[in-house]
């Protein structure tokens, strides 16, 4: 893991300066020593540089940009490729020599080989960019789930990219302003969708996708790779015996490649299915006990610390148990915006950044379950979404069904919108969405294009699951993750997010993810396996925090001065006047879901004191 910057510019107005100023703005994402290239020529000026995070062969040697000993290759490189091993020894058996014992290399080296078909063949979290001086390109590249975040702008034969925003600003080419279409994207769902960011003409790198740059003449392509795969749905040949046994299967491996490290590796346990899946199975295949992590609240109805301590007392792990109090919660509240370059709508990042300082004095590398509820079904949402979509077309009496949706819309918030949204999609997005288009209409200012509907024509909890796994998993879950344990210098592996693993999962019916009732049946199936089922059945609740509570209280005074009339005055993006009503409205009726109001807003407010004042 390693923060990484670069460019490619054929107006020479970017300055050797510039990129040492940018790889500084990402130094929090390293820590173990920094580099560059800076290269001027006739026609272009091209420039990477990396701050190390070094997990794999920690000596200097390994330092980066990497470059080849022929001279014609250098790659600076985010991330860790996990079938490395077998890549290697796989390039040795053709003859090639290695300098270092890095994945940096045996990217390089892959490359040298095969070409761009070296990139299907990584399995791995990475964002990196390749100088080929034979071809005269600088090709960059993104893992397929999304996990590793590169941004770029692209400009007036300008091309810069970074794995931060912040980073970009680096640039004195690179101007700020605000993305109207991505700020409706913020509010209605809470976080940015696609490839947007709040800024205009800086984008996110997509996921699964190499664009190589012609470095004469600033030509650019995209070219996909390889997890683009259509739903497939296999003919039932396997019973749930095999079909288990084949995702424990896939499981182990993935867990134990995302294990290999030459410094501590510790997992982040929540007490859920997914987190205790992967504690479960690292154990039992180490002598050793590992070390687990978790964060609790003094809130009973919120706290998985004791549900988390009871597992790792199972499982004989080495158990740190941390919590999180509303003065420390109010601290981090504050630094938000000195962390992230965009407005930040999940209020998860607080048990993140607190527990992601707490075990950088025990580890360097931190296992995540991170798309356990994607892969698997874990989101109420998802069956919620569904009865809601089977109740309109279910053949039943007019005047109860429409006596039942009347009363439906009277009694809960935002339904009116999600029983008119079309098919199931729809319904899901509606059901998950902050504030309705309504709503959006009445609080922002200005024009914008911004769509909520969807043509995807979803039938069932797959469909739902590869919508996730494409958009929120990336978007929102992984980014928020890297931002959090990156800013502690935290390698942060996603365990359960094995390409291959994914593959699988999409060729079973969909009968398999909401069996019985029963949401995430195939995870919990295998759990069981390494966990009674005494300990696992409790309420699901994540890293949640008592939101509304501290909005209330500890958070009130950051409230009062970021949505005060004076501040929202400042600019002409929100309707002030809205403001004030969501803000009096919460306060009157604290729910969980005016609370997410409030938090988007107050997020907004303090990223543009920030960023933009």
């Amino acid at each position: 893991m390693c923060g990484i910057t670069g460019f490619i510019d054929h107006n020479h107005s970017i300055s050797e300066a510039n990129l040492k100023k940018a790889s500084a703005a990402l130094i929090h994402r390293g820590g173990n020593g920094s580099g560059l290239i800076f290269d001027q020529k006739e026609h272009y000026t091209l420039g990477i540089a990396n701050e190390r995070l070094a997990t794999i062969d920690l000596s200097e040697k390994a330092l980066q940009p990497l470059t080849s000993t022929c001279g014609n290759y250098s790659i600076t490189f985010n991330g860790t490729i996990y079938n490395y091993l077998e890549l290697r020894e796989t390039l040795i058996k053709y003859g090639v020599i290695f300098s270092t014992l890095t994945d940096t290399e045996v990217i390089i080296e892959s490359y040298k080989k095969w070409g761009t078909k070296s990139f299907e063949k990584l399995d791995g979290s990475f964002a990196f960019a390749l100088i080929d001086r034979k071809l005269n390109q600088l090709i960059i590249a993104k893992d397929e789930i999304g996990a590793k975040p590169i941004y770029y702008y692209k400009n007036k034969g300008c091309y810069i990219f970074a794995s931060e925003i912040s980073a970009l600003f680096a640039y004195n080419v690179v101007q700020k302003s605000i993305n109207k279409n991505a700020l409706a994207s913020f509010f209605r769902y809470g976080y940015f969708t696609n490839d947007e960011t709040v800024y205009e003409h800086i984008f996110k790198f997509k996921k699964g996708t190499f664009t190589t740059l012609d470095l004469h003449s600033g030509n650019s392509y995209d070219s996909l790779l390889k997890l683009n795969f259509p739903p497939v749905v296999k003919s039932d040949v396997e019973n749930e015996t095999q079909i288990s046994e084949k995702i424990e299967e896939h499981l182990t491996e993935s867990i134990l490649k995302r294990n290999v490290a030459d410094v501590p590796v510790g997992v982040l346990l929540s007490g859920g299915y997914d987190s205790s899946t992967v504690a479960a199975i690292l154990q039992k295949n180490q002598t050793k006990r590992i070390k687990t992590f978790t964060v609790g609240f003094k809130n009973e109805k919120l706290d998985e610390a004791p549900q988390a301590s009871k597992i790792a007392e199972y499982l004989k792990t080495n158990h740190h148990e941390y919590y999180l109090n509303k003065d420390e919660a109010l601290t981090i509240v504050k630094n938000l915006p000195h962390i992230f370059d965009e407005p930040v709508g999940d209020s998860v990042v607080l048990p993140l950044l607190f527990i992601a300082e707490k075990a950088k004095k025990e580890v360097k590398v931190l296992l995540g379950a991170e798309g356990g509820d994607e892969l698997f079904g874990g989101y109420r949402t998802y069956a919620k979404a569904i009865k809601l979509e089977e109740l309109v077309h279910k053949r039943i009496p007019k005047f109860l069904k429409d006596t039942y949706i009347s009363f439906l819309k009277k009694t809960q918030p935002k339904m009116e919108e999600v029983l008119e949204a079309d098919g199931l999609l729809n319904k899901y997005l509606a059901i998950n969405a902050c504030f309705t288009t309504v709503e959006i209409n009445r609080l922002l200012n200005g024009e914008y294009n911004f769509s909520t509907r969807s043509n995807n024509k979803a039938q069932n909890i797959k469909d739902l699951l590869i919508h996730d796994l494409h958009d929120y998993l990336p978007n929102n879950i992984l980014s928020i993750s890297d931002k959090c344990f990156m800013h502690y210098g935290i390698d942060n592996r996603d365990a359960l997010l094995k390409t291959d693993l994914i593959a699988y999962l999409t060729t079973l019916d969909s009968k398999w993810f909401i069996k019985d009732g029963e949401q995430k049946y195939l995870l919990k199936k295998i759990t069981n396996k390494y966990i009674p089922k005494s300990l696992m059945n409790k309420p699901k609740k994540g890293f949640v925090i008592p939101l509304a509570s501290w909005l209330k209280t500890t958070f009130a005074p950051l409230i009062a001065h970021h949505l005060s009339p004076e501040n929202l005055n400042q600019h002409d993006f929100l309707k002030t006047d809205e403001v004030l009503r969501i803000k009096s409205a919460f306060y009157a009726n604290s729910t969980a879901h005016n609370a997410q109001k409030v938090w988007l807003l107050l997020q907004f407010q303090m990223w543009y004191q920030k960023w933009m004042a």
